[in-house]
């Protein structure tokens, strides 16, 4: 049976990020995880594994409300912006991975953000306790689709929202990661 990494300890997570791992881990031992804090000024990473006795931690200077605040607040907000977010957090996630293992097909993120509640509602099982990349994708795309002018369809989301989903939705993607446990998402 394998091990589960070691929970980092409360001085190195924030306490939204650290509530659900352990009752993560132990329903689904087979998971590694990544943990992102993601908060309006700033994110914290921490990448953990069964192989290290110790996560790998890294400070993101993004914040999402920062990015919400320079490029998705205008009221000309539109793809063009969304585009440079997605490039922002890009080049600030891609490179972590060169000090993580390789991700595997077990890899699940837990995020935990301020403004979580308004995106896991938008999902088609808002309690679930891991949702699939897909449909944060899904999410993001009905994003998309209502900046590009789409139908009532559409997604519509604050600014700090939309830089959420897209942080989220990057980091999904670039990490490797299958699934995601939402923290922050409970009334």
């Amino acid at each position: 049976m394998p091990t589960s990494p070691p929970v980092p300890s409360s001085d190195r997570l924030q306490p939204a990020a650290l509530l659900d791992l352990p009752a993560l881990q132990a329903r689904y031992p087979n998971q590694n995880w990544v943990v992102l804090q993601a908060d309006p000024g700033a994110c914290q990473v921490w990448r953990l594994t069964a192989q290290q006795a110790s996560p790998i931690r890294h400070d993101l200077p993004l914040g999402y409300g920062q990015l919400a605040t320079q490029y998705l607040s205008r009221a000309s907000a539109g793809a063009g912006q969304v585009e440079q977010v997605i490039e922002l957090v890009e080049d600030q996630i891609m490179p972590l991975t060169r000090s993580w293992p390789a991700p595997g097909p077990q890899l699940a993120l837990l995020c935990s953000a301020p403004d979580m509640a308004a995106l896991a509602a938008q999902l088609p099982d808002p309690q679930a306790p891991l949702q699939t990349t897909d449909a944060v994708e899904q999410l993001f795309n009905r994003y998309a689709h209502h900046m590009m002018g789409g139908s009532r369809s559409g997604l519509q989301l604050t600014p700090a929202q939309a830089a959420l989903l897209i942080l989220l939705r990057e980091c999904l993607h670039h990490w490797g990661c299958q699934q995601v446990a939402l923290q922050g998402a409970r009334a």
